[in-house]
């Protein structure tokens, strides 16, 4: 089924939140309709020169057999901010050549956050169904992001609880069923033993483990700033060859990124991660098919080290 815009509703909740009918997974589907989508593969390597790119893959279970390598004009990179920190397997991706120094250091000091969930699905609701969400405070500093919120989404017997911080850490090393029954317990304890049944499914989210995310969303870290987002932005160059003639044109990008980790004006958001997305394809088309693409309107400057355009870079990611 086609993904438009008829799809999107906005919710009566105390943010005016814009939901995708039947879940963000019909959105993607939507998008890659005839695409060449290869499952189960991971880019293992990224080799970019001027003459173009090839992305190194091996299928993701068994990443110890012959690679295969896709040749291109360009690669865009969607790697999560988590990932492209890596510096080790399984999630870690070689550049050949580095990055340049500007690259690789604002993928170090943008911070990448971790904020996990728990879906508890009941036989029945019992808390108020017009609260579109509760809250509940630990009694520690260490705890204060453990469940400190429970969403009512879906005007169902379902809650969805946020982890974050320090807490969400911690529960990435105990099992589901330790993590619901502290669920339990905190539920109880605001509306009372009698009330709060088991659930008959749960569903909990390990985002940092998780070997292709690391982590859940981009923040401006200590040592950061919204600059950095731009730096993540921006095109790489490939050095010119050694034996190019004097005079003769330079290299044009071959690495462009798009993400939430990309777009300062929006990081963190699925809109952010799309929006990114679409600037990067009129980069794109504008470097390598001469399509007009129009830049910011108030484009942040960026150091031009070697390896960056002279021109000025918007936010955005790619994989």
């Amino acid at each position: 089924e086609r993904f438009c815009t008829s799809q999107l509703y906005l919710s009566r909740s105390t943010q005016q939140l814009v939901e995708v009918r039947n879940g963000y997974s019909c959105v993607p589907v939507a998008l890659s309709e005839g695409l060449d989508i290869r499952l189960n593969t991971a880019a293992r390597a990224i080799r970019y020169g001027a003459n173009g790119v090839e992305v190194w893959a091996a299928p993701s279970r068994s990443p110890h057999t012959a690679h295969t390598v896709y040749k291109a004009d360009a690669v865009l990179v969607t790697l999560p901010l988590g990932v492209l920190k890596a510096s080790a397997p399984p999630s870690a991706v070689a550049f050949n050549p580095p990055l340049p120094d500007w690259k690789a250091q604002a993928i170090q000091r943008l911070g990448f956050g971790n904020l996990n969930k728990v879906v508890l699905c009941f036989e029945r609701i019992f808390w108020d169904p017009t609260a579109n969400l509760f809250g509940h405070v630990g009694s520690t500093t260490a705890s204060r992001g453990e469940l400190f919120l429970f969403w009512n989404l879906y005007k169902a017997p379902v809650l969805l609880a946020l982890v974050a911080g320090e807490a969400a850490c911690v529960m990435e090393n105990v099992s589901d069923d330790v993590i619901v029954g502290r669920c339990i317990a905190v539920l109880k304890g605001i509306f009372g033993n009698q009330v709060v049944p088991q659930p008959r499914e749960s569903v909990v989210s390990r985002w940092r483990a998780d070997p292709w995310a690391r982590g859940s969303y981009s923040f401006v870290a200590v040592g950061s700033s919204g600059s950095d987002y731009d730096l993540l932005a921006a095109p790489v160059t490939p050095p010119p060859p050694p034996n190019q003639p004097p005079g003769a044109p330079p290299p044009q990008p071959r690495l462009f990124f798009a993400g939430e980790h990309t777009i300062r004006n929006y990081p963190a958001t699925v809109h952010g991660a799309f929006l990114s997305g679409l600037r990067e394809g009129g980069r794109i088309a504008d470097q390598l098919c001469g399509s007009p693409y129009a830049p910011p309107s108030n484009p942040i400057p960026v150091p031009p080290p070697t390896g960056i355009p002279t021109t000025t870079a918007t936010s955005g990611s790619t994989t």
